[in-house]
């Protein structure tokens, strides 16, 4: 190889070097970036909060009833102390509620029980609230009849008004004054005696799970359970990727890296070629 072929070989492999060097500077600044894309990831995935289901133990609230004239009273709220060293308190109890609502549609209703005559009609002026309901009316008196487990009433005869009697559970209050408590050995109320009565009525303490409540907590912890778990299975995903990426780069960077001593290699060889030529020109003209 002569002197100007060897200098072309040594500019060109000095370019293919050049090269190399710059493309592997470019794959180290992608690893960098991938880096710090996975510091990032990794960071999100140390700031999650693991959700905690929810404890029952909390849902859970303390309730006092008593039972006075065969009814079972609930405190609604914790009795409060007065200037007389008594106490008040709202307390509820179940009830019925019951009314008379005007039947339009008879189909379904059996009417075949129906009593024509004066014997099993009952005056309205004996049901509770029917004579409002049936309103200005000359008939004073209606035939009561069952249909099912239903109760009804006709007014007028069987082409007259019909009625259903509907009774719904309905919770009523009602407001306690003046009454003095015995208290056991926790604290809790014992029996409660009411003002103008000398009769103590027993106080049962119960512990009452708010299963709404508790319902909605494990609702919501399902949730963010299911938030939690799909932002793990994103952020693993994306570290996934990312790894492969750093791989196929690092990948790379050792193949520039071996065609990098490869071109030095070759460099030195032609390196030691030109020294050659240039002591035999010099020879020459010496």
């Amino acid at each position: 190889m002569g002197l100007a072929a060897s200098q072309a070989r040594f500019l060109g492999l000095t370019a293919r070097k050049s090269n190399t060097e710059y493309e592997g500077q470019q794959v180290n600044q992608q690893r960098t970036a991938l880096a710090n894309e996975s510091a990032s990831l990794y960071s999100q995935l140390t700031n999650l909060s693991v959700p905690t289901p929810p404890d029952i133990n909390q849902y859970y609230s303390t309730e006092y009833t008593f039972t006075m004239d065969g009814t079972t009273y609930t405190m609604t709220q914790l009795p409060r102390m007065t200037e007389d060293g008594t106490y008040s308190f709202v307390a509820s109890y179940s009830g019925m509620n019951s009314k008379y609502e005007r039947v339009k549609d008879l189909e379904g209703i059996d009417t075949s029980s129906i009593v024509n005559g004066t014997a099993g009609k009952v005056a309205l002026s004996q049901v509770e609230n029917l004579a409002k309901v049936v309103g200005d009316t000359q008939e004073t008196h209606a035939s009561r009849f069952t249909s099912g487990s239903d109760i009804y009433y006709n007014v007028g005869g069987v082409d007259g008004q019909y009625y259903k009697y509907v009774s719904t559970p309905v919770v009523n209050t009602k407001d306690f004054q003046g009454v003095a408590f015995e208290f056991d050995s926790t604290g809790n109320f014992s029996s409660l005696q009411l003002a103008n009565s000398g009769d103590k009525i027993a106080v049962s303490t119960n512990n009452v799970a708010n299963d709404d409540l508790y319902q909605q907590a494990m609702n919501q912890y399902n949730k963010d359970y299911n938030d939690y778990e799909k932002t793990m299975s994103q952020i693993n995903a994306k570290t996934e990727v990312i790894q492969q990426q750093d791989k196929t780069l690092e990948l790379r960077l050792n193949q520039l890296d071996t065609e990098q001593n490869a071109i030095s290699t070759e460099m030195d060889a032609v390196q030691k070629v030109i020294d050659k030529n240039v002591e035999s020109t010099f020879k020459t003209f010496a």
